[in-house]
């Protein structure tokens, strides 16, 4: 009886936490949360800011070009005896020689001259991070845009929801109020047919909604690795901004500035006109300080072998040259030269299609707020024709289809006109990421 008291008391906690694991967890959120939630939680974004710790640490290595090179070597050897012959390997004869060998070699070796090599490899080096910090740009403002996409359609489903909400009441009502109409002997059973048919089919509507919610919510939660259980409620302050309006070059000086696209091959072609420079050094020679010790023993060039130890020095100067890069380093000047001519069309060409992209983007920003308008005058003579409709209706005036269509008419104002709403919002975001200027609205 204890141990099963016991059993009871546990499985009853066990079932309270998992349950309370469990319950939604209501979170509301602004875009700007949004954004820095997925600055800190997306493995894309974690992978891009890799590459560009990588990429720095590539000219930290680099830069060791400059460190002087040491070298030590230290060995210990078993000698045999020397034998001496004469030219034709007669008279042959051997000499006894110490048994135990040593060698100590210390070399020390610092570049002075490679003809800027070593620096323009660098400075091309840094190029390369910063186009890693430029695609590291563009990937966070993919992030964004696609967090901002999923944050508005949420947006949207939750105020169709709630607009779905007060129509099921509104109809709920309108069902009550002829079930007393008809106990009234002034209203059809037919009538009251047609309203609940109304009534399911926005209940089937509903339902759709509260899929597609669960399904943005998903998408948001996954992203931003946030507990499965949260559920994200947008910021409902979000729809009263007053959005900007400026004017088109704004935005074309923004894209031309700050495009990651642009900026990308802008370095590109900085960093081949390096590679040039690079190419180039190879026509020069490479000049190195160079100083070193040896200490060895015995002497084995005396016969016969003199058991010390002999210690020599140097320093000096060092001189290399590749004679092969003559006539091999034209060809590839050659092809840089055909690469540089190749990426300067690319960029002439990209920024056309930024350029068109911006503009398409603005002209559907300007859309969107006509559309708000249209939208807005639509809600509010849908509105005034189901309150005129409602009347006559109540007057035995028209048809309880009349009322119905007047009814569906005002409901498919409301959705509309927030759709536009939101549709507004969503076009100055796709505005924002197509200048390239997406991310700088959460720093």
């Amino acid at each position: 009886m204890k141990y099963a008291t016991h059993y009871i008391i546990i499985s009853s906690l066990l079932f309270y936490v998992f349950s309370t694991s469990a319950q939604p967890v209501k979170r509301v959120m602004d875009l700007n949360e949004l954004f820095t939630l997925a600055d800190s939680m997306s493995k894309t974004i974690k992978i891009f800011e890799l590459a560009v710790t990588g990429a720095d640490k590539d000219i930290s290595v680099a830069k060791n070009a400059y460190l002087p090179n040491i070298d030590f070597s230290a060995s210990a050897t078993y000698n045999g005896n020397a034998w001496v012959a004469d030219r034709d390997f007669s008279n042959g004869q051997s000499y006894a020689s110490p048994h135990f060998g040593n060698n100590f070699t210390l070399e020390a070796s610092q570049v002075i001259f490679t003809g800027g090599a070593i620096r323009n490899n660098i400075q091309a080096l840094e190029i390369q991070k910063r186009i890693t910090e430029w695609d590291l740009s563009a990937h966070r403002q993919e992030i964004y845009f696609l967090m901002a996409g999923y944050y508005l359609d949420l947006y949207k489903y939750r105020n169709l929801l709630s607009v779905y909400d007060r129509n099921i009441e509104q109809t709920k009502q309108v069902i009550h109020d002829m079930h007393a109409r008809e106990a009234a002997g002034i209203a059809l059973d037919n009538d009251i047919t047609r309203y609940e048919v109304q009534y399911q089919n926005l209940q089937y509507q509903r339902t759709e909604l509260t899929s597609s919610i669960r399904i943005y919510n998903d998408k948001i939660v996954t992203l931003l690795d946030l507990p499965p259980q949260t559920e994200i409620y947008p910021d409902t302050t979000l729809l009263c901004r007053q959005m900007p309006k400026p004017r088109e070059m704004e935005f074309q000086d923004l894209a031309f500035q700050n495009s990651p696209l642009l900026n990308k091959h802008r370095l590109t072609l900085d960093m081949l006109t390096k590679k040039e420079k690079i190419v180039k050094s190879e026509y020069m020679p490479q000049i190195s300080f160079i100083a070193g010790d040896n200490l060895k023993g015995p002497i084995t060039y005396e016969i016969p072998t003199l058991n010390n130890n002999i210690n020599t020095w140097y320093i000096g100067v060092g001189l290399k040259y590749n004679i092969g890069n003559l006539y091999k380093t034209a060809k590839n000047l050659s092809r840089l030269h055909t690469s540089i001519q190749q990426s300067n069309s690319e960029l002439d060409s990209f920024e056309e299609n930024v350029s068109l992209n911006v503009r398409e983007a603005y002209i559907r920003y300007l859309d969107s707020f006509e559309l708000l308008k249209t939208q807005e005058k639509s809600l509010q003579l849908a509105c005034e024709n189901y309150e005129v409709t409602a009347n006559r209706y109540a007057n035995d005036l028209v048809l309880v289809t009349d009322l119905v269509d007047a009814d569906n008419l005002r409901l498919s104002a409301k959705v509309q006109y927030v759709n536009a709403q939101i549709n507004v919002i969503y076009n100055y975001y796709k505005l924002l990421y197509t200048t390239g200027t997406l991310n700088a609205i959460n720093n």
